[in-house]
């Protein structure tokens, strides 16, 4: 068939048929569904296009992370747009220095968009022919966090080679961006080989892109050794990139590497550290109780009044000057706290306890419950658990703090009952109930009020201890005559003193039933161990009233009845404590309980 031939008129009506003209006829007609080679770059199998990429609304898969992907038509071929016939009213078009000026600009700050639409008007309507500077736009194009991807990237790579066009140092630089936000480590490390074996030195901005990569892709350890090897070469690293390795380091608690980093950028003063730096890094230490790191804050950005913390950070602060036993920087706290006006509660105060007991200073523990009861907070047992376990480590402690509680006393401070109750309870620990007898006799020099409810509870669990009734019952006629109430704690340790006895026709069990229908006349109940020790010595002596136990609360039937097949050879039958016989079978012998 003749071709029709194209005149003046033809031209005139229809300019943009010049423009088709000149595209060559290779980048106009490129079939889609060619199979591409397989990619150095990507290690991924290349699959056939589909016939439905030609449709100007496909989008192939960006997912990085995917074994494989779907393959990408070359650059020309999938910008070249078919022309159009100008419409009326239409804008001038650009012209081809301002499209290259706007692909430039578009392409350095990744509007993947903006640079798909300049190339589709060069390549496709301009007829430019792909260079590496359309190349090089289309990779930093995809340094759109939300658009790009490396195995475009690699695809873009491959396609250049395979046109002829090498890539360059600008080439290799924007992959490099592109895989600071989207990582591939396989990818990366062949860029950096082929910068190597062309020669091409790597620029800050490159080294900034390849250490931002390595950390998104959570190799903290190489891009801490790249940082370092960057420093000694003299590059300067600028503060955003220690920032956000602090950042992660941070998040993955590895705060010595952190504190490295934090030291080296304060005492170097080449990299400004911001206050919201400040302000995580210690926040963060703090909860992980980092003393190294928190300490370092403190001194440094805190005390001087750069830093003005919350309360909550403080508390933190606190607990790890305490574990650590820094009893300064615990003082501190306090009184930064203080200054605001802060309520404390005992929990504070404890914790400020513990940091004195860390550095050996008892008396200065035993000061802080004095000053918890000036602040009216009455301590505890529980607030004095780490002076038990410091009194209980060496033998002499427990007579060396009654020692301190006189001269506090002669110094007119406050005692607590808590504190002198701790002495005794040390004393109990070494089964030394004798001195805590006589610490108990000289306790009104101390404590004007005399003794409380838990001073006799401390004493009756020695005399349980060490088997010794006739104390137990002493100490009873002394709350009786001091007006001092018991409590379920007195009557579950009389309990256990009486049972204790020696010498007695019943082994203590009327004793110890008495108080426990006492206990059970004020709605209270012995303990899980009070009561196993209380239905085997019933058993023991065969009283039946073990079974009010069961009709009450406590054991079930069942095994009550192991206790007694145990014990109670008169009711089950047989002697001994070999086989019973029960209703003519023979049983094993039960088991006791385990202490509770």
């Amino acid at each position: 068939m003749p071709s029709a031939k194209l005149d003046g008129l033809w031209y005139c009506l229809c300019p943009s048929s010049r423009q088709l003209l000149l595209v060559p006829s290779r980048h106009r007609f490129r079939s889609l569904n060619k199979v591409n080679t397989y990619s150095s770059y990507t290690q991924h199998a290349q699959n056939h296009i589909p016939p439905d990429t030609q449709s100007p609304h496909y989008r192939p898969d960006r997912d990085s992370r995917s074994d494989s992907f779907t393959p990408r038509p070359r650059l020309e071929d999938k910008l070249y747009r078919p022309p159009q016939l100008p419409r009326a009213g239409a804008k001038p078009q650009l012209t081809t220095e301002a499209a290259y000026e706007q692909l430039r600009r578009a392409a350095k700050k990744g509007d993947y968009g903006r640079v798909k639409d300049c190339l589709a008007l060069l390549v496709g309507k301009r007829g430019e022919r792909p260079t590496v500077e359309l190349y090089h736009a289309m990779i930093l194009a995809n340094a759109d966090p939300q658009l790009g991807s490396p195995n475009e990237v690699a695809s873009l790579l491959q396609e250049m080679i395979e046109a002829g066009l090498y890539p360059d140092s600008a080439i290799y630089h924007a992959v490099l961006k592109v895989l600071s936000i989207h990582p591939d480590y396989v990818l990366r490390q062949k860029i950096l080989h082929e910068l190597h074996e062309r020669w091409f030195t790597v620029t800050e901005d490159g080294w900034h892109d390849v250490i931002i990569g390595l950390i998104r892709d959570r190799q903290i350890e190489v891009a801490m050794i790249k940082l370092q090897n960057i420093e000694r070469q003299g590059i300067k690293v600028r503060s955003w990139l220690y920032d956000i390795l602090i950042y992660n380091l941070c998040e993955l608690s590895e705060f010595d590497e952190a504190l490295e980093i934090m030291q080296r950028r304060f005492f170097s003063g080449k990299t400004p550290i911001s206050l919201s730096l400040w302000h995580h890094f210690l926040d963060s230490a703090s909860r992980s109780l980092h003393y190294e790191s928190v300490a370092f804050v403190w001194r440094n950005r805190v005390e001087l009044g750069f830093l003005n913390l919350s309360s909550g950070i403080c508390i933190n602060v606190l607990n790890t000057a305490a574990r650590k036993g820094d009893t300064k920087l615990a003082t501190a706290v306090f009184h930064t706290l203080r200054n605001r006006n802060h309520a404390f509660d005992i929990h504070h105060y404890e914790a400020l306890l513990e940091s004195w007991l860390a550095t050996n200073d008892l008396k200065s523990a035993f000061s802080i419950l004095s000053v918890m009861l000036q602040s009216r907070l009455d301590p505890t047992e529980a607030s004095t658990r780490a002076i038990f376990c410091y009194l209980c480590d060496e033998y002499a402690r427990p007579t060396e703090a009654l020692q301190i509680l006189r001269r506090l006393k002669d110094e007119d401070r406050p005692i607590p009952h808590a504190a002198f109750n701790v002495v005794l309870e040390a004393y109990i620990r070494y089964n030394d109930l004798g001195s805590a007898l006589e610490s108990y006799k000289t306790m009104h020099l101390i404590i004007p009020s005399g003794p409380d409810t838990s001073t006799f509870n401390t004493l009756l669990r020695g005399c349980k201890k060490t088997q010794r009734y006739d104390l137990a019952m002493f100490f009873a006629s002394e709350m009786l005559a001091l007006k001092i109430p018991p409590d379920a704690m007195t009557y579950d340790r009389l309990i256990l003193a009486s049972l204790s006895a020696r010498g007695e026709a019943d082994g203590g069990f009327g004793n110890a039933w008495r108080y426990f229908e006492e206990m059970r006349q004020m709605d209270w109940w012995p303990r899980a161990g009070t009561l196993k020790n209380l239905g085997q010595a019933g058993c023991e002596v065969a009283d039946e009233r073990v079974y009010e136990l069961v009709q009450e609360r406590g054991f079930d039937e069942g095994r009550m009845d192991y206790l007694q097949r145990w014990y109670w050879g008169k009711k089950v039958g047989g002697g001994g404590r070999g086989k019973r016989r029960i209703n003519g079978k023979a049983n094993e012998e039960a088991t006791e309980f385990d202490d509770e």
